[in-house]
């Protein structure tokens, strides 16, 4: 049976579209280089488009950049961050 997270739930940008666990490719600069991370889990909207990331996602892959670095600039690499109990859901 699958969670309630594992529905969606309502866009927070455009609040007509409805935010479902997806795929999608992260792209930033990075040190003045493109940075493209393809099939990272992602809950998207169908209207929009709007993207947000699990936590433990941006986490892991602030590890693998910056390693134990200063966090501000964590904002900088993925600008939304999904909490763990954003939208009703918990993990």
């Amino acid at each position: 049976m699958k969670d309630a997270k594992s529905k969606g739930y309502a866009c927070p940008r455009c609040t007509v579209g409805r935010c479902t666990p997806q795929t999608t490719t992260v792209a930033d600069v990075y040190h003045g280089h493109l940075l493209s991370l393809p099939n990272v889990k992602a809950y998207r909207c169908d209207v929009c488009q709007f993207a947000e990331f699990e936590s433990e996602t941006l986490e892991a892959l602030w590890q693998e950049l910056y390693g134990e670095g200063p966090a501000d600039e964590y904002q900088s690499i993925a600008g939304q961050k999904r909490s763990s109990t954003y939208g009703g859901g918990s993990t």
